[in-house]
């Protein structure tokens, strides 16, 4: 009896879920694990293949199962590092560790080649942005030595070292992303004119606050609050003039990516190989060459008011053979730009 009762439970558990989940508002994406989901259309391309995936995604409650997971790693069997992400008041912070000397030296060997090609007897200059693991609290978690990274790239790199690790603190980036927020990089726009000879004013900006903003580790802790993402407007970012490689665009900020997979992608769209930025009312004739990851992204803009063109430049998705030709080098600022957590995963930019 106790069977067949359970057996009854089981198929009815199942059928359950299984209606609920077709008269249930379909979900596209999901922005927790920030992917796109199987949806109907897909099932009907080929429904024997789709159809197993479809269940998993449309799945009735399917973030607060997610949750549940993490707390039961987290919480109940004491993993604090469960998928290598810590938790220090409230900011999620991605492991980087141990410092890896091969991807140092990759990523040192293709700077300096690039420099001596297209920039031989030219001033270049690069700084690094620190990750989140920087501020770890001593004994909360794995760090690499950033002072060992930092000393390695000045004794290797032939260009002069603009400071920026020590202008920002953890309350500089978003709790559940990577990154640092917009405003924050005001800290070291001083320090970069200093070295790239422009001088910064204070200008007005429009602020705009996007209040559902989860970012890219989210999905590593159990029930993440959203938080604001703030993007800054001016007269210079509305009137500029903004080019892609891959594809038509033409602002500075994309809105549209607010609700996107990541929301993010509102700076430069996100993800491109090569950008070149105009402002149009500039007064300066100056231009700037800004090799970066993700995190230039967000600071360009509020370069923009001190250069009449910034180029930006992702060798992620691109090498300089393939844009050498697009270019003209001359009487730029040069500029590298990178966060830690890519130069000790350098392998990643196509330097070779």
């Amino acid at each position: 009896m106790k069977e067949k009762l359970f057996a009854i439970f089981f198929l009815l558990f199942v059928f359950g879920f299984a209606f609920f989940s077709l008269i249930s508002k379909e979900k596209s994406i999901s922005i927790l694990e920030r992917r796109k989901l199987t949806t109907k259309e897909k099932v009907k391309e080929d429904f024997p293949k789709n159809l197993e995936t479809y269940w998993s995604d449309q799945f009735p409650f399917r973030d607060f199962f997610l949750a549940t997971n993490q707390i039961t790693h987290r919480y109940l069997l004491q993993n604090k590092t469960y998928q290598n992400v810590y938790n220090q008041k409230g900011y999620f912070i991605e492991q980087n560790y141990p410092l890896d000397q091969k991807s140092i030296d990759h990523f040192v060997t293709g700077i300096k080649e690039i420099q001596e090609k297209y920039f031989l007897n030219h001033p270049c200059f690069y700084s690094i942005l620190p990750d989140k693991s920087y501020f770890l609290e001593e004994g909360k978690g794995l760090k690499l030595n950033f002072n060992s990274l930092v000393e390695n790239l000045k004794e290797n790199l032939n260009m002069t070292y603009i400071d920026s690790i020590s202008f920002f603190t953890l309350e500089d980036y978003y709790k559940t992303d990577i990154h640092i927020k917009q405003p924050s990089y005001f800290k070291i726009i001083d320090s970069l004119g200093k070295t790239l000879q422009f001088i910064p004013t204070k200008l007005t900006y429009q602020k705009n606050t996007f209040k559902n903003f989860l970012g890219s580790s989210a999905s590593k802790m159990p029930f993440s609050k959203k938080e604001d993402l703030v993007y800054l407007e001016n007269e210079v970012t509305k009137k500029a003039i903004v080019k892609h490689l891959e594809f038509d665009e033409n602002e500075v900020y994309s809105k549209e990516q607010l609700n996107s997979i990541d929301s993010y992608n509102v700076f430069l769209r996100g993800p491109s190989s090569f950008i070149e930025v105009e402002n149009t009312i500039s007064s300066s004739d100056k231009e700037l060459i800004l090799f970066r990851d993700s995190f230039g992204s967000s600071l360009a803009p509020l370069l923009l008011p001190y250069y009449k063109k910034i180029t930006l430049i992702d060798l992620r998705y691109i090498s300089m053979e393939k844009l050498s030709h697009k270019m003209d080098f001359n009487n730029k600022d040069v500029l590298f730009l990178y966060s830690t957590l890519l130069i000790n995963n350098s392998y990643l930019l196509k330097l070779k």
